[in-house]
């Protein structure tokens, strides 16, 4: 009886075959998974963004407007040398430009903004107000709540901490009967005084020193902000929303948003509720605004997510990208805390 010595030729190349056979199906297996992995990891950061992006606007809109105890008071003083100007216009709560096709804007964005590179075709939206604590003024002119001095109007405030307040800072002080807005010259640390002067190198200045009023004792102060949300290409080149308060550098708040489409409602009944809503050009007074509907397109950092472009409907209109991002529409609508009922 002959003994087998070896392996056949043929029995090699058998062998080799399905071994090549189990090799692509566990390539395939771990492609097809990986791909799993990279649609849910999209799809989880699209959800986590756009919830960060309702959660941010709708904490500054609610507040759109607000002036703390100050909002209340029956007299306010501006002593700002151009009260009308965009970036102060603090009679102005809430206001947007409307995007015109895919190149540009119904109005011309101040240039505060379009300095700042904003994409063409995507609304802009400004509100106004006070968005951080105020801290109480302990003085003016002294420690000690003096306010019987008419000349106490126009003194410099000391208040309980001036670690949130810088040189050139617009900041509002009020009692809930009387309130002020002017712009810090120069805050001395060592003794928590803010002085408004005139004159200076600060913009717009301060056209009077004196306030109208002594908040010494009762009073409070607060930085008094106009912020601006839009979009604009990150570093990277992806479209992402960014704040701008101010005259501030612009700062990027969540990446990978395409765009964002806002609609007022406007009270024409003046009973605290929204009859309408309609595009910020169709807007003719806007202290009529009550509330935004807003629309945000947010599409996946990375491309190649899908296996074809993904067709998708935003702002009345179907399109195909030329990419293979993965996109989602997100809206929701928020009421102006300060003009509900």
């Amino acid at each position: 009886m002959q003994q087998q010595k070896g392996i056949s030729l043929v029995e090699i190349m058998v062998s080799l075959v399905a071994g090549l056979i189990l090799t692509a199906g566990v390539i395939q297996i771990f492609a097809a998974n990986q791909q799993t992995y990279r649609v849910a990891e999209a799809t989880s950061r699209l959800q986590e963004n756009a919830r960060f992006a309702m959660e941010l606007l709708a904490r500054n809109l609610r507040m759109a407007g607000y002036q703390g105890c100050a909002g209340s008071a029956r007299t306010i003083v501006n002593t700002l040398n151009d009260t009308t100007a965009f970036l102060y216009d603090f009679n102005t709560a809430v206001e947007g430009l409307e995007a015109s096709g895919t190149t540009g804007w119904h109005a011309t964005p101040d240039n505060s903004i379009a300095n700042s590179n904003p994409l063409p075709g995507r609304d802009i939206l400004t509100i106004r107000g006070v968005f951080g604590n105020d801290v109480p003024i302990i003085g003016q002119p002294s420690n000690t709540g003096d306010c019987t001095n008419a000349a106490a109007h126009s003194a410099n405030l000391k208040i309980a901490d001036s670690s949130g307040f810088s040189d050139g800072d617009i900041v509002i002080a009020g009692n809930c009967v009387k309130a002020s807005i002017f712009q810090i010259t120069n805050v001395n640390a060592s003794t928590a005084t803010v002085v408004h002067n005139t004159g200076g190198s600060v913009t717009p200045g301060n056209a009077t020193k004196n306030l109208g009023a002594c908040y010494a004792g009762n009073g409070a102060l607060a930085k008094i902000t106009t912020r601006t949300f839009y979009i604009r290409n990150n570093p990277a080149g992806t479209p992402s929303l960014y704040q701008k308060d101010n005259t501030s550098a612009a700062e990027e708040l969540i990446e990978g948003v395409e765009n964002m489409q806002i609609l007022y409602g406007i009270d024409t009944d003046n009973d605290g509720s929204a009859n309408q809503f309609v595009p910020a050009n169709n807007v003719s007074d806007w202290s009529q605004v009550a509330s935004l509907r807003v629309s945000l397109l947010l599409q996946s950092v990375t491309d190649n997510i899908t296996s074809a472009p993904q067709t998708y409907s935003f702002n009345g209109a179907t399109i195909t990208p030329a990419d293979r991002r993965l996109r989602k529409v997100y809206t929701a609508t928020f009421g102006i805390r300060n003009r509900l009922p």
